[in-house]
């Protein structure tokens, strides 16, 4: 089953965001209020970790089933700018409750590893899981990150996603730091690293 990927756009909004959320809804619903009108809001400013400008879709005779961010530690830095300026416009008061939540999250999943293309977002349509769209994505990540010169490239995985891990560890990846977790409904996470050279 051969994908086409491609970069998002604003107009691919509605087909995204549900994918974009069900990468980590946990996360999602841990961090905000209304976690799918934010991500909405975001995705259509462009600019933020959940902007269109940063995630590329995977599509299937035409139809969106996948999404994917990718992106290195000094990206993640500039975009966290942009993501903190689309919380308080959208988030207004509620914004200070959001954003200690999300720096508590950031202890579990860290800051990308230096000289790594992060993998982010990878959410797939449920209709068509296990039929090797996500390994087509992350393959496409890995050629990328060769590509643009990275030494590695890594994501996180929950504790929870057991199905996940085991793809990403078919793919070569391996462990290389782990973050219990004591925020409630948020599982240990592992970071995990693909090494390139």
């Amino acid at each position: 089953m051969q994908i086409e990927i491609r970069q998002a756009k604003v107009d691919d909004c509605s087909h995204a965001i549900p994918l974009i959320f069900s990468s980590g809804p946990a996360a999602f619903n841990y961090i905000f209020p209304d976690p799918n009108a934010f991500l909405q809001y975001s995705f259509n400013k462009g600019q933020s970790q959940f902007g269109f400008a940063n995630h590329h879709l995977a599509l299937l005779d035409n139809e969106v089933v996948g999404t994917i961010a990718c992106f290195d530690r000094h990206q993640a830095q500039v975009m966290e700018l942009s993501c903190i300026i689309d919380m308080v416009k959208h988030l207004r008061w509620k914004f200070i409750a959001s954003a200690i939540k999300g720096l508590r999250f950031e202890r579990i999943v860290r800051k990308p590893i230096k000289h790594s293309l992060y993998i982010a977002h990878l959410g797939i349509c449920s209709t068509v899981q296990g039929q090797g769209i996500g390994t087509q994505l992350i393959r496409w990540a890995i050629a990328r990150a060769k590509q643009q010169g990275y030494q590695s490239v890594s994501l996180d995985v929950a504790q929870s996603n057991p199905q996940a891990r085991k793809l990403y560890e078919s793919l070569g990846f391996v462990e290389c730091r782990t973050h219990k977790s004591k925020l409630p409904g948020i599982a240990q996470h592992a970071t995990l690293l693909l090494a390139l050279r």
